[in-house]
C-alpha cells in the first residue's frame, strides 16, 4: 500500500456497511461547484461549506445521528479524539 494507507479489516461489520450504504443513498449529495463550473463528482456537507463563488464559509445541516457511530468509528481509527462541541 502507498505510505500512509492503513487497511481495517473487520472495521465494519456486513450489518453496518448495510446500513450506512442505505443511509448514503438517502444523503442530498449535490454535483460539486466552483465558480460556476461542475466537478465530476458529487457532494454533501455537515456543519460548514466553503461557499468558493462567494468565498464564505457557510453553516450546512448537522451531521445525522445515524452517521455519528461511523464518524466516531472512523477517528478511532484514525488515533484521533473527536471534539464534538468544536465550532469555527
Amino acid at each position: 500500500m502507498p505510505g500512509g494507507f492503513r487497511y481495517g479489516e473487520g472495521l465494519l461489520s456486513p450489518e453496518e456497511e448495510q446500513t450506512y450504504a442505505s443511509a448514503f443513498s438517502t444523503l442530498p449529495f449535490q454535483p460539486f461547484e466552483f465558480h460556476g463550473y461542475l466537478g465530476k463528482r458529487r457532494i454533501v456537507s455537515f456543519g460548514f461549506r466553503y461557499d468558493y463563488s462567494g468565498r464564505v464559509l457557510r453553516e450546512s445541516a448537522e451531521i445525522p445521528a445515524l452517521l455519528l457511530p461511523l464518524r466516531e468509528k472512523a477517528a478511532a481509527f484514525a488515533g484521533r479524539k473527536m471534539n464534538c462541541n468544536r465550532r469555527l
